[in-house]
């Protein structure tokens, strides 16, 4: 898996862009928005990458940061939606804003997004309401209150580990009736990631 690049930049190829990395050449497509903030040919560059597999290519997509690798990622995994139109997703939200879309349930907005029609912006409210990397979502929703500061800590941690809210509040509703009293964060944090690691 190839999970970061830092090299030379080599040139501009449409959406793409060639990356030379210790005498090995990448070409990594980009979102477009990224291209206007690219520095001049043969200055360095940092992409974080992320490596998508077909039958027939493989092709490396390349991001400014983390949470926009996260978020396309995310959007990878709604039925319908392809590289192509999760680059385009992500030029046109930001990240809060694309949360706060699908939280609303707004079918408008996303409609406007070439490629997605009413039917593929229904599913990916249905399929991505809530899903999104911690950080994108609205601040109301990202914390829940357990009653209990050791249960609320490891929400934090497991949404700062990647998990999602969904993922983080079911499991430690799971957990909560049945830990003893006094327990660690540390104790419940390992018990959480144990059984969140049986889901997979």
């Amino acid at each position: 898996m190839i999970s970061y690049l830092k090299g030379s930049l080599l040139g501009v190829d449409g959406d793409q862009v060639q990356i030379e990395v210790q005498g090995i050449g990448y070409e990594v497509a980009v979102p477009s928005s990224l291209l206007q903030k690219l520095p001049a040919t043969g200055q360095e560059v940092e992409l974080y990458t992320h490596l998508h597999v077909r039958e027939d290519l493989l092709q490396l997509y390349g991001f400014q940061t983390l949470q926009d690798r996260s978020l396309f990622r995310v959007l990878l995994k709604a039925r319908g939606i392809g590289p192509k139109v999760a680059l385009t997703i992500i030029d046109t939200f930001r990240g809060k804003d694309l949360a706060s879309i699908l939280e609303r349930g707004e079918v408008e907005p996303l409609m406007k997004v070439p490629g997605v029609g009413k039917k593929t912006a229904s599913r990916l409210i249905l399929e991505l309401k809530g899903k999104l990397p911690a950080p994108m979502l609205p601040q109301q929703d990202v914390a829940k209150d357990f009653g209990d500061p050791v249960f609320d800590e490891v929400a934090q941690a497991l949404l700062s580990l990647g998990y999602s809210r969904q993922e983080a509040v079911g499991v430690l509703q799971k957990l909560q009736p049945d830990t003893p009293d006094g327990a660690s964060v540390g104790e419940v944090l390992r018990l959480s990631l144990r059984e969140l690691g049986k889901r997979v």
